[in-house]
């Protein structure tokens, strides 16, 4: 039986290859064309409206993570996005372009083309940047060329706190603040889920953390600069994290993070109950923080995952629940942002993919919140409905 916890990672590893290693093979290539337009959504019975608050407190987001493998894939969910969100995530979570960060050089066209993405007049960026690998166990690989590239001598050997990452790092973050001024900046992507596997690291990520903080915050004052929580190991429903004192490492790395960041996906853990309980998420304001939710997503279905001989189980009411419980709780909460990954479900992806890939890639494929022919499902109704709210910041500091 696979590790339910593992899924997450194996999808950020095919993620890694999606838009990585095209060239290897393991996927169809997409055609390159400049500012893509989606096509019309055929047209479907509207859903029943649901009623939202008048006001919310919070921004509300996506990912562009594409429908399919095509421009109008990418344009698609693009689209989605910049209508029913007014807050658009950017993760760069395959690499670090080591040697020319801590060096000051160029960045190779590929990072200065990650870098050039600016959301539309009257939208938030959120950007997020990770000093560990795609398993959250050591340093993060090279970004040159490509990302996930094998890490040049003499980083693969580095410490994860040692001076030259710790420079090399800040320098990086420095230099994408100052090229997209994002208006939240994580610093580190679901950074507990070291603390389950190599506890020496994670005392060298502690350290890392604090040093990047700091000095980020010294430059610029006023932007929210933290590092995001994966919650089913915070709550240790993953196997590796039982052990772990969670609660204990996580508040004290909390004192260099200006917000409580969730990374949140239950139907990933078979511990989780359904439907998700009204106080799942009741520990967040613990930290007298500011609260928001990095990543977010629930199946609409079912998700067979042939090669493991297990099923991500999932529905339409499901994913519904889900996302109303989300959206109400940021509401009482004052959250500062809730990001869904997923725009649009991507099974016309999956089928693009070689075994074992395609297997790997349908553990996301259904968390959109629109089906891959851009029908709105339920949970998009309780979506608009609080994004339909005026939003009105409710200060946290």
């Amino acid at each position: 039986m696979v590790k339910p916890f593992r899924f997450k990672l194996v999808a950020l590893a095919f993620m890694f290859l999606l838009l990585g290693c095209a060239g290897q093979g393991a996927i169809e290539p997409a055609p390159q064309a400049p500012a893509p337009v989606a096509p019309k959504p055929p047209t479907a019975p509207s859903l029943p409206e649901y009623r939202g608050p008048v006001t919310r407190p919070f921004l509300m987001g996506f990912t562009r993570w594409p429908a399919d493998l095509t421009v109008d894939g990418l344009a698609i969910a693009q689209e989605f996005a910049h209508s029913h969100g007014d807050i658009v995530s950017v993760s760069f979570i395959g690499g670090i372009p080591w040697p020319e960060a801590h060096d000051g050089k160029l960045f190779s066209k590929d990072v200065q083309s990650n870098m050039s993405y600016h959301p539309p007049a009257g939208k938030k960026l959120f950007l997020s940047i990770s000093p560990l690998n795609k398993d959250r166990r050591d340093l993060a690989p090279y970004w040159g060329d490509t990302d996930n590239q094998p890490l040049p001598k003499p980083w693969d050997k580095e410490p994860l706190n040692s001076p030259r990452v710790k420079k090399a790092y800040l320098n990086f973050v420095l230099r994408a603040i100052e090229t997209m001024h994002p208006d939240y900046l994580a610093i580190g992507v679901e950074s507990n889920m070291l603390l389950s596997r190599d506890h020496n690291k994670w005392r060298q990520l502690k350290d890392l953390q604090r040093d990047t903080y700091t000095a980020v915050k010294k430059i610029h004052k006023t932007l929210p600069v933290f590092f995001t929580t994966e919650v089913l190991h915070y709550k240790r429903l993953a196997r590796d994290a039982k052990g772990s004192e969670q609660e204990k490492e996580v508040a004290e790395m909390m004192r260099y993070s200006d917000l409580f960041a969730m990374s949140l996906y239950p139907y990933m853990s078979p511990e989780v109950p359904r439907p998700v309980p009204a106080n799942f998420l009741d520990f967040a304001t613990r930290f007298k923080k500011g609260i928001a939710v990095a990543e977010s997503g629930m199946s609409s279905r079912n998700v067979d995952l042939k090669s493991y001989g297990t099923t991500l189980l999932g529905s339409g009411a499901d994913q519904q629940q889900f996302t109303e419980l989300l959206l109400k709780t940021a509401a009482r909460d004052n959250y500062e942002f809730v990001i869904n990954f997923a725009t649009t479900d991507s099974e016309r992806l999956v089928a693009k993919l070689h075994p074992p890939l395609d297997d790997l890639a349908r553990i996301w494929a259904f968390t959109g919140m629109q089906t891959s022919d851009q029908r709105l499902k339920p949970a998009s109704a309780v979506w608009d409905g609080f994004y339909r709210a005026k939003y009105e910041q409710a200060k946290w500091w």
